[in-house]
């Protein structure tokens, strides 16, 4: 995907930074770009003289054009991985080797494993429904099973003292309204008076959280890979964490099925998910309209990010969340 952001690499480059971190021994082979990604550089390639297959993920452009809360964001995608390999069954990458000082390039980058398969998004269709149906149902255990982590603070990851908040719904509050502010910087056209009253008016829905937990808040099917094993679907991978923050579970369920307005429409992740939390109460109205909100907030994101990509594929992302947003409102005003 073509975007502003990406900072992309010679293959000198590539094999300087494969030295640096693995040794003056190491070469690197068959680079090739992985070319789904909106956000980060990413080349897999193959390492000698092991011979497996890693990955390397580079931060964003110098200078590239970004929303408030995705500066320096590639630290929390690395330490998410670490706690969910540490914490967890959960199929991700293990993180083999970083560097955050911006002495060899302008950018963060590091090198991960490699994982087996293709993104759910690409094969979903292809599957048999009860396949899917299972694969569903697996990825809402594993959403379960990132929930269990939990942090210290409410909101984005951050060392400063000003953004952990005590609270989900300070931290939820604040994380919309930066996110409203880049839009206006942008011009971005959005309903801004209705968000803001829709967000005011539900905010008391944010309380009563006991502890914050990881949200991936970006566990689309795109960032799912699976494959076949043993005649049937599995779950070999979940990607890209840069989004992560510490908040309330329910908002990692709009993330992962953005275009459903309600995500009991998904009864087979749902209830996956349900059974793995070890929860016994119901999913009720309320948690709808928490969906909702974070709904609202992802679709707000999509709507805003456009700045960064193409005039064509931009005008059709802002059209397409603009519609989704009106009908977030329209609920939420119920």
């Amino acid at each position: 995907m073509k975007s502003k952001t990406k900072y992309r690499l010679t293959r000198e480059q590539i094999a300087d930074l494969a030295r640096s971190a693995f040794g003056e021994d190491c070469r690197v082979k068959e680079i090739t770009e992985c070319r789904g990604g909106m956000f980060s550089a990413i080349y897999r390639m193959r390492r000698l003289p092991e011979g497996d297959e890693i990955v390397l993920k580079v931060g964003v452009a110098p200078g590239a054009p970004l929303l408030t809360y995705e500066r320096d964001v590639m630290p929390t995608e690395v330490a998410c991985l670490r706690m969910i390999a540490e914490q967890t069954a959960v199929p991700v990458p293990r993180v083999l080797a970083h560097d955050f000082t911006k002495r060899r390039i302008p950018s963060n980058y590091f090198f991960m494993t490699a994982l087996e398969g293709a993104p759910l998004s690409g094969v979903s269709k292809q599957m048999p429904p009860e396949e899917l149906r299972r694969v569903k149902a697996d990825l809402g255990s594993y959403l379960a099973e990132i929930h269990r982590i939990k942090g210290p603070y409410y909101g984005y990851f951050t060392d400063d003292p000003a953004g952990q908040y005590h609270s989900w719904k300070t931290a939820f509050t604040y994380m919309f309204a930066q996110l409203l502010d880049d839009g206006r910087a942008r011009r971005i056209r959005l309903p801004y008076a209705r968000i803001e009253r829709a967000v005011e008016r539900n905010a008391d829905l944010l309380k009563g959280l006991t502890a914050p937990a990881l949200v991936n808040y970006d566990c689309h099917e795109g960032n799912v890979l699976v494959r076949q094993a043993g005649g049937h679907w599995q779950i070999t991978g979940i990607l890209d964490l840069e989004r992560a923050f510490w908040g309330d579970p329910i908002a990692d369920f709009p993330a992962a099925f953005i275009s459903t307005e309600d995500i009991r429409q998904e009864p087979d992740f749902l209830n996956g998910y349900l059974r793995a939390a070890g929860t016994q109460r119901a999913y009720g109205e309320k948690d709808a309209r928490r969906y909702q909100l974070y709904r609202l907030y992802i679709l707000t994101v999509m709507a805003v990010e456009i700045f960064r990509y193409d005039f064509l594929y931009g005008r059709l992302q802002g059209a397409w969340a603009g519609q989704k947003i009106a009908r977030c409102l329209r609920a939420l005003e119920r």
